[in-house]
Order: C-alpha cells, then sequence, then structure tokens
C-alpha cells in the first residue's frame, strides 16, 4: 500500500523508512529530531556523526539550543560542537514539520507549523538560527566530507523528508554501505584484501547503475565469497 495512506500523511510528506511507524517512534519522539538525522547516517551510511566532524563549514544554521559557551568556555563549541552542528542541523531541519505522538502512538505531520521541540532551550543563545519552515541544505558536499560523494545532478537543498531522502540516497556512501553490509552477511567477515575491496567496488558501482537491486547484491557477493 502507499505510504501515504497507511500514515495518512500527503505522498510529497513520505521519505520511506524515515517516514514509516516504526523509524518515527525510534527517532521522532520527543528530542529534538536530530536523532533521525544521526541514525538515518548511522544505519543507512556507515558513518556516525564522529566521522563527520568539520569544523571547517559556515555555522550560521546552528539553532538557538546550542550553547555557544558550554559551561562558560567558548573553546568548548568551536573545537566540539561546531563540528557536528554545522553539518547536522542544517539538513535535520527537513524534519521539521514532524513528531512522533506517544499518546496517539501515531506520526504528526503539520506542514507550515514548524513542531515545538524545534524551540526546546531557544534561550541558550537566542542569536542562534531560529527553524521558520521544513528547509534543508548539504553542506558536506563541499569540504573533507565530499567524500560521500553526492550525486552532482541534484541540487543539495530543497524541503522536507523526502528530497532529503533522495539527496541522501541517491550518494556513493549510501550505496557501498548496503554493499559492504551484504558482504558482511554473506562472506561472514570484512572485506580483507585487495581483491575483496576490488569486488565491493565493482558490485557497488553495478549496485548503483542497475536499479538499486539488493538481490542482485547478494548474487553477485556469494560469487566472489564462493567456496571461502
Amino acid at each position: 500500500q502507499p505510504q501515504s495512506s497507511v500514515m495518512g500523511i500527503p505522498s510529497t510528506a513520505t521519505a520511506g523508512v524515515m517516514t514509516s511507524r516504526a523509524a518515527s517512534e525510534a527517532f521522532f519522539v520527543a528530542g529534538t529530531n536530530r536523532a533521525m538525522f544521526r541514525f538515518t547516517l548511522l544505519n543507512h551510511m556507515c558513518n556516525d556523526m564522529e566521522q563527520m566532524i568539520d569544523r571547517s563549514l559556515v555555522h550560521n544554521r546552528i539553532r538557538q539550543d546550542v550553547s555557544r559557551s558550554p559551561g562558560g568556555d567558548s573553546r568548548l563549541f568551536l573545537n566540539n560542537c561546531i563540528g557536528c552542528h554545522t553539518g547536522m542541523d542544517p539538513m535535520a531541519g527537513a524534519f521539521a514539520y514532524y513528531n512522533y505522538n506517544e499518546e496517539t502512538e501515531t506520526m504528526e505531520y503539520t506542514p507550515g507549523n514548524v513542531q515545538p521541540k524545534y524551540f526546546n532551550n531557544d534561550l541558550n543563545f537566542p542569536q542562534g538560527f531560529r527553524t521558520q519552515d521544513d528547509s534543508w541544505e548539504n553542506r558536506w558536499r563541499q569540504g573533507q566530507n565530499a567524500y560521500l560523494g553526492f550525486d552532482e545532478s541534484l541540487p543539495g537543498s530543497g524541503n522536507g523528508a523526502k528530497t532529503l531522502g533522495e539527496e541522501l540516497g541517491n550518494s556513493f556512501a549510501f550505496a557501498s554501505c548496503q554493499v559492504r553490509k551484504v558482504f558482511k552477511n554473506v562472506c561472514m567477515r570484512e572485506p580483507e584484501n585487495q581483491a575483496d575491496r576490488d569486488a565491493v567496488q565493482q558490485i557497488t558501482d553495478t549496485f548503483r547503475t542497475s536499479g538499486y537491486r539488493l538481490k542482485q547484491v547478494f548474487a553477485d557477493t556469494a560469487v566472489h565469497c564462493m567456496g571461502q
């Protein structure tokens, strides 16, 4: 069935796994919706925020709840906090209209109305970015995280979870992550030599150019590990 009919939201608001009931219950509940971005990165792109730290990016979209002087020491913000939030906060804006309601056990979608959770602790730094809509921007297209391999035919910005999902799902990092997970599942080990790495690269390329057919990834990986 179309996810829009199951979840009771417009088709433009659907974003696959990210807007499923299970994901919303886990990552849209309470908090500030940054969890959805962090665990999408971890589960579907095989990277965690600690690996994405880049302190060189413009930090004008870091939200108000992030103190610029934690414990009275601005060096903590400049040397630690800023590294994750410069990339995460501009993209997590895509989830501004989503929330999981624990009382009704359903995902809420409020188009045009930013969820109040985005203004939690807004007095920590009132001069920080205040979310106005569900716009997002991928600043990792530049700098050290460009190796994630985002699709140059996409604009790198947009509104809502669907377009953010397209941005992440069409990256090389997403495809490579799926292939590496299949490799470990089928071969029962991580790629450990140049032949393995070459096979992973080739299978990833095929995966991306043949319609993202995961069944084919399992077949190709099994051929590579046959007899081992």
